[in-house]
């Protein structure tokens, strides 16, 4: 790995945290692009360097605000209608912006108090195709679907870092990362549900339902992976 790409990055990095901070941005959309430079500097990173621990701090921070935005504009939504418009009336005295806000804050402060070193001159993360331990497909499980989706996200920033990428897989393996996203959101959707407090017969509904729907992204992207 170049020193060059890596303070690319860092650069790329560095401008997006300056803007953040100084029109003290929370959007959804400034959030996404706050994310995906954290993720491609992260993945040029040796893990035990000081940056590398900021910048997945970062991305810790802003986990929580991603998955309530998701909740109400991609889970909610993708509800039957019915049982949306009784979840919408049930979560109704829930502060959705006050505990956004409150992460928000948090991110924020972070990011204020953050130190970011003007170049990078200790060694990068050396992490090849090669040692990676090799994951098989697993069942439909949250915690065995999130570990291999970290496997697959390294497998795409080893190939989107290399000096020769290939774009075919970098499409599949983007491809597998989207639905194995889509289904852990899923999952934490039930789970803030739950948080909300919608619980019986509505709530015994829409896991049947979110199960269905993780069940059909299951088998699309087990038949991608083979």
């Amino acid at each position: 790995m170049e020193n060059k790409q890596v303070d690319k990055k860092l650069q790329e990095f560095k401008k997006v945290v300056k803007h953040f901070r100084k029109k003290s941005l929370q959007s959804a959309e400034d959030i996404h692009t706050l994310r995906i430079k954290c993720r491609e500097l992260f993945s040029l990173l040796s893990k035990d360097d000081t940056l590398a621990k900021s910048v997945k701090k970062i991305i810790s921070l802003s986990n929580e605000i991603r998955d309530i935005d998701v909740f109400f504009s991609d889970y909610l939504a993708a509800l039957p209608k019915k049982q949306r418009k009784k979840v919408k009336e049930e979560i109704a005295s829930k502060a959705k912006d006050d505990g956004r806000e409150k992460e928000i804050k948090k991110l924020h402060k972070y990011l204020k108090n953050l130190k970011i070193p003007k170049s990078i001159e200790q060694k990068i993360q050396e992490e090849t195709e090669q040692n990676l331990v090799a994951m098989e497909f697993p069942k439909l499980h949250k915690k065995k679907l999130h570990k291999y989706r970290i496997y697959i996200k390294k497998k795409l920033y080893i190939e989107k870092n290399s000096a020769v990428k290939d774009e075919n897989k970098i499409k599949i393996l983007t491809d597998v990362k989207d639905i194995l996203g889509a289904i852990n959101d899923n999952y934490n959707g039930l789970e803030r549900l739950s948080n909300y407090g919608v619980k019986g017969k509505l709530y015994k509904k829409i896991e049947k339902f979110t199960q269905k729907e993780n069940r059909k992204l299951y088998e699309s992207v087990a038949t991608i992976s083979q």
